[in-house]
């Protein structure tokens, strides 16, 4: 069941699916009842209006980058749709851009969490700013791959970044499947070590309904793409067994004595979910509040304290572990705009990679004083780029044996 929970879809490769993914899924949980709210972490690319029918211009409208630069509250950006799903668009203006500040980024998550019953964060491509921050203050990390080998190597890239971060992966939703002689869907999930939430297919209602600014479900509902989507929502809904669904036989046959008899608690009750979306009939959701009361909410905004039964206040994201590291060979994304987004832990990925580069010459230095030998025939990976090295071709070696290459 979901309640206010706050995923983060990523992927390091780009155009593998994130934000069709983030739109459909969140379309798909709108059309059940859930109040859902799909966020473009995509500062300097922005195209979520693209995929929409939303009436707004960006350049003129209170967008992501005027909520990251202070001069705006979250809520007046968020914009409504056809679908009943929410949105917050970013900006198209370059200088907007470069005035946002992801610090600010855990506020804006916490105040529309309380405001949804499901935050959808759709980021870039690559392993930027853009992609760690939003990975960081997400409860679990929804993975997006094509069953391509260089997409399944990025994958597994942002997989070791949610794992650096201590964010928990939610599993993997397979785009674009039966195309070219990839492997089974289950078996990458496998070779992933991640639950396979599903499979969408190549299907050409995906791009017919972007151009007419609709998600797949709602355009093209009985499409294969579509049916795919809201079984994947399905699973969100549901959510993982919980390690403690079988601590008391007596306990779970009382709740299901209940459930057949139509009695329903305060944490399940009030929302029905659509046989035919995903199979069977099931009741989920918080309860709707009283006329005079204000509405439940499992978390707390970062900017409030509460002691009350239920609510947990989010840690700051300053508190997670610092850029060092987080940053792979394979296609990272630096944010090197100047006035753009502030760093993780006060150092950018390009302070970081100066910083090696001046410690490796150092030592190049002092190895040729020593040895007379001339910088041409210095060798500039030490030890431990070699074995990187030698990992990152291993991987590849194994990713390609899953084709029988």
């Amino acid at each position: 069941m979901i309640d206010n929970r706050v995923y983060t879809v990523a992927g390091a490769k780009g155009g593998v699916g994130k934000t069709t993914t983030s739109i459909n899924l969140g379309a798909a949980l709108a059309q059940t009842g859930y109040s859902t709210v799909t966020v473009e972490l995509d500062l300097a690319m922005a195209n979520l209006v693209d995929f929409l029918e939303i009436d707004i211009d960006v350049s003129e409208a209170t967008t992501l980058h005027d909520v990251l630069a202070g001069e705006a509250d979250a809520k007046a950006a968020i914009y409504e749709t056809d679908t009943d799903l929410s949105v917050v668009p970013s900006g198209t203006d370059l200088a907007g851009y470069a005035g946002t500040d992801l610090d600010r980024l855990p506020e804006v998550v916490e105040t529309l969490r309380w405001h949804h019953d499901v935050v959808l964060l759709d980021t870039p491509a690559g392993l930027s700013e853009e992609t760690m921050r939003p990975i960081q203050v997400a409860d679990d990390v929804v993975l997006v791959s094509t069953p391509r080998v260089a997409s399944i190597r990025n994958v597994r890239n942002t997989l070791e970044l949610a794992d650096r971060v201590d964010t928990d992966v939610r599993g993997l939703v397979l785009t674009k499947s039966g195309t070219g002689a990839s492997p089974g869907a289950d078996r990458i999930a496998d070779f992933l070590d991640v639950e396979l939430l599903g499979h969408v297919p190549e299907d050409d209602a995906v791009p017919h309904s972007q151009d007419k600014g609709f998600p797949v479900i709602s355009n093209a509902p009985k499409s294969g793409a579509a049916i795919a989507y809201r079984k994947i929502a399905g699973q969100l809904v549901e959510g993982p067994p919980s390690p403690d669904s079988t601590a008391s036989s007596v306990d779970a046959a009382g709740t299901d004595s209940a459930r057949d008899a139509g009695q329903t608690d305060d944490a399940t009750a009030g929302r029905t979910v659509a046989p035919e979306a995903y199979g069977r009939e099931t009741t989920v959701g918080p309860a709707e509040a009283g006329p005079d009361e204000e509405p439940r909410r499992q978390h707390t905004p970062a900017d409030e304290t509460s002691t009350d039964e239920g609510t947990r206040p989010r840690a700051s994201v300053t508190e997670e572990p610092g850029r060092e590291g987080a940053t792979t060979d394979s296609g990272v994304a630096d944010d090197d705009h100047a006035g753009g987004p502030a760093p993780v832990g006060g150092t950018s990925t390009d302070e970081v990679t100066k910083t090696a580069t001046a410690e490796s010459d150092e030592a190049g230095r002092s190895a040729r004083a020593q040895t007379g030998d001339a910088p041409e025939r210095e060798s500039v990976m030490n030890d431990d780029d070699e074995e990187s090295t030698a990992n990152e071709r291993s991987l590849g070696a194994q990713i390609r044996s899953l084709f029988g290459f």
